[in-house]
C-alpha cells in the first residue's frame, strides 16, 4: 500500500501523457471521456482543463489528487468511480483514456475488459493509451500482468483507424526510482464502427 501512496504522491503534480496531449492538439470535439486507472489524475484534470466531461476510474481512492487541481465549475466536468476494471460497467463515450494501466487489468480478464472497452467508444470515438509489451522487463517477475505481441496489439484494434502506433523500448527508471527494461506501444486511435 505504501509504494502506491508514493507513487500518487510523486505523480499528483505530472504533465498529461504526451498521447492525450497529442490528441487534443488534433482540436477534436470535446465530449465524454474516461480515464482508467486514472491514478492521481495528471490526464483528467488536463482532459477537464480542455473542456471534456471525466469520469475518472481507479482501484484506490484518488479522488481528492483530482478535486484539488480543478475549480468549482470544472468540478462539474468530474466523476470518480473507485472500483477494480474486473468490476466495472463503461458508460457509452466518445474517448477512452488507458495509460500504464490496462497491463494491470487480471490476465484472463483482459479479453473481455477490452471487449467492454471498444464497446463503449461511440463510431468515431478515440482510444489513447499503451500497452506493454514481451520484452518488458516485468513480463519474468509479474506473470498475473498483461503483455502482448505487436500484432496482437493490432488485433485488438482492429475496429479502428491507427493514427499513431509507436513502439518504444528502453532501459529506465519507474516513477519510484526502479530500473526496469520498458517495452511499450503508445496507441491514438479513431473508431470506424
Amino acid at each position: 500500500m505504501e509504494s502506491f501512496k508514493n507513487f500518487y504522491m510523486q505523480t499528483k503534480n505530472s504533465l498529461p501523457h504526451d498521447n492525450v496531449k497529442e490528441l487534443i492538439e488534433f482540436d477534436i470535439k470535446s465530449g465524454k471521456a474516461i480515464d482508467l486507472g486514472c491514478g492521481a489524475g495528471r490526464d483528467t484534470i488536463f482532459l477537464i482543463k480542455n473542456n471534456w466531461n471525466v469520469t475518472s476510474i481507479d482501484n484506490k481512492n484518488t479522488k481528492s489528487f483530482i478535486t484539488e487541481n480543478l475549480s468549482k465549475n470544472e468540478l462539474k466536468n468530474f466523476k470518480f468511480i473507485q472500483n477494480d476494471f474486473e468490476n466495472i460497467d463503461l458508460e457509452k463515450n466518445n474517448l477512452v483514456v488507458a495509460n500504464y494501466s490496462l497491463p494491470f487489468c487480471k490476465k484472463d480478464f483482459f479479453p473481455i475488459f477490452w471487449n467492454r472497452i471498444t464497446s463503449s467508444i461511440q463510431k468515431n470515438g478515440y482510444f489513447v493509451g499503451n500497452f506493454f509489451g514481451y520484452k518488458d522487463s516485468w513480463k519474468s517477475i509479474k506473470d498475473e500482468m498483461v503483455f502482448l505481441t505487436k500484432k496482437e496489439v493490432l488485433n485488438l484494434l482492429k475496429d479502428f483507424d491507427i493514427i499513431k502506433f509507436e513502439e518504444v523500448e528502453k532501459d529506465g527508471k519507474t516513477v519510484l526510482g526502479k530500473l526496469k527494461h520498458w517495452h511499450i506501444y503508445d496507441i491514438i486511435a479513431k473508431k470506424r464502427i
